[in-house]
């Protein structure tokens, strides 16, 4: 996959509006890493989809990178190309190794399922593993469910993204849109990373780190 480019903000910020959740702040890399640009925060923007509008249905392959610290987001413990039920993703510095790919596919009812490329250590069960949350926020790799009779799984794997790229002219320095765009969990909150080498979690939408850029999507 290409390197991401840097962003420039070619339009107003959109007002700030309190998120109703939040979460523990982030951890600290264990070495120097310089993050992105952070001379302008990012302002918060609302936790939810104002009634009436649709997200954007982004779809197809691509890679999603934080855009305050410009760490990528990549499945963690994967080796030759698999991975384990459970496994951690992480935030890591961007390279092109399949682990740091996803899938996005929409659903019927018009959320997203983000899928992991690697396949399963796990013989014994099949299916994609997907990007999964619990309610106490972890978020880890899973395999995915689906079908009547198991909507207790159903419910932490589907996501919606918050596209706010259009409205705010964001562009990448070589003239390729830029997707700025938040990444909002079926339960509430939004997917945020906690520094090179942690776990995502899910927090507050109101959060800096909540903010991520897509490339490779559509929509």
């Amino acid at each position: 996959m290409a390197g991401q480019d840097d962003l420039t903000d070619t339009a107003a910020a959109a007002p700030a509006i309190t998120a109703d959740a939040d979460r523990a702040g982030g951890h600290s890399a264990p070495f120097a890493y310089e993050p992105a640009d952070r001379t302008g925060m990012l302002p918060p923007e609302p936790d939810r989809v104002p009634q009436g509008s649709a997200p954007r249905l982004l779809r197809g392959l691509g890679t999603l990178t934080a855009r305050q610290s410009r760490l990528r987001m990549a499945a963690a413990g994967a080796g030759a190309s698999r991975a384990a039920d459970g496994a951690a993703v992480t935030a890591m510095p961007e390279n092109a190794e399949e682990s740091q790919e996803w899938l996005v596919r929409p659903t019927a009812d018009g959320e997203l399922v983000v899928q992991s490329l690697l396949l399963s250590t796990d013989q014994d069960r099949t299916g994609p593993l997907v990007l999964t949350t619990d309610p106490d926020g972890s978020v880890y790799l899973g395999h995915e469910r689906s079908g009547s009779g198991q909507e207790d799984g159903i419910p932490g794997q589907l996501w919606t993204f918050a596209d706010t790229s259009a409205s705010l002219g964001w562009t990448l320095s070589d003239g390729r849109s830029a997707t700025r765009l938040r990444i909002h969990a079926h339960r509430g909150g939004c997917l945020i990373e906690q520094g090179y080498g942690e776990r995502l979690g899910v927090g507050g939408c109101d959060d800096p780190r909540s903010w991520w850029t897509a490339e490779g999507l559509t929509g």
